[in-house]
């Protein structure tokens, strides 16, 4: 007699790139039809349409609406599934009429009242008022040690005041993670005065343009932070606005003889938040995982990845 075929299991669909394989691959294991599972939604309360379910499935639409959004939390019922494991495949929803961005977070509104970071910006209120950070690009270098060992910066700057001659990066670690050994500055200026609080995991660099930046008048600056191996497994890197930017790309390179398990883009309102959403990310052949967001209010944004 022939073995029973073996259906795919929880680790096959979480294994998966895109909502609509995910769940594709959720009903096979299943093995239920799309009438029989709208009949299960209904049972619970939940009116979906087949012609739904099938779009889903398909790619060609994605659950948005409250109604939606519970069938699908239902669906991970029906399905055996581990709570928000489809949730996970989500993009986060898409804008409806014109889009708008603008507007500015204190350092307080991000970082949260007494924050550590002070113990690097001092008396500061704000580290960078007459700058505004137009782009960001940033590349990450995790070895095969899952270390994180550099973050390299990119970022064009507007001025926004009269008589800026520098511009503060900050760079933060959580707790277990090394700090930086040093800052390179690769273009669009010097190094300036650094400071590094270990015991509050921040450091802080000037970078000196060497001349004073007029208002509306531009600037690229060019840097890489520099670490060291960590005997903790690195698990994410988020960069954090206080104003809008008009563009934002982070690419994370891993070594590709130490792959993570899966990665997740999010974004939070301010640095103690929950995320507000997180969407699994495709790790290419070359391995690298990406977000790019071409317009982004104040708050946080990044990307985490697991290796298990």
């Amino acid at each position: 007699m022939a073995a029973p075929q073996q259906r795919p299991g929880p680790e096959q669909v979480l294994s998966q790139e895109k909502f609509a394989d995910a769940l594709r691959i959720a009903i096979a294991r299943r093995d239920l039809t799309l009438d029989r599972i709208r009949a299960r939604l209904a049972d619970r309360g939940v009116e979906i349409s087949i012609a739904t379910l099938s779009y889903w499935q398909q790619g060609r639409s994605r659950p948005e609406r409250p109604n939606s959004l519970r069938a699908l939390r239902e669906l991970e019922g029906i399905l055996d599934l581990p709570p928000d494991t489809l949730f996970e495949f989500l993009e986060p929803p898409r804008p409806r009429g014109r889009r708008t961005t603008g507007g500015s977070l204190s350092m307080e509104d991000l970082y949260g009242a007494d924050s550590p970071i002070r113990s690097v910006l001092g008396d500061l209120a704000e580290p960078n008022p007459d700058v505004t950070v137009l782009t960001t690009t940033e590349v990450c270098s995790v070895d095969a040690r899952r270390s994180l060992r550099r973050v390299s910066a990119t970022q064009v700057l507007r001025g926004a005041g009269d008589g800026c001659d520098r511009f503060i990066t900050v760079h933060g670690v959580d707790e277990g993670d090394v700090m930086p050994s040093h800052l390179t500055v690769r273009g669009g200026g010097r190094l300036g005065e650094v400071k590094v609080a270990e015991d509050s995991g921040y450091a802080s660099a000037a970078i000196e343009f060497g001349r004073v930046l007029g208002r509306n008048e531009t600037a690229v600056v060019e840097y890489e932070w520099v670490m060291g191996e960590s005997d903790v497994p690195s698990r994410g890197h988020e960069r954090r606005f206080r104003t809008a930017c008009d563009g934002y790309l982070l690419r994370v390179c891993f070594d590709r003889a130490t792959l993570p398990a899966r990665c997740y883009e999010y974004r939070r309102p301010s640095v103690d938040a929950p995320a507000t959403s997180r969407r699994r990310i495709l790790i290419d052949p070359a391995g690298q995982a990406h977000t790019y967001l071409p317009k982004c209010e104040p708050g946080v944004y990044g990307i985490a990845w697991e290796w298990e």
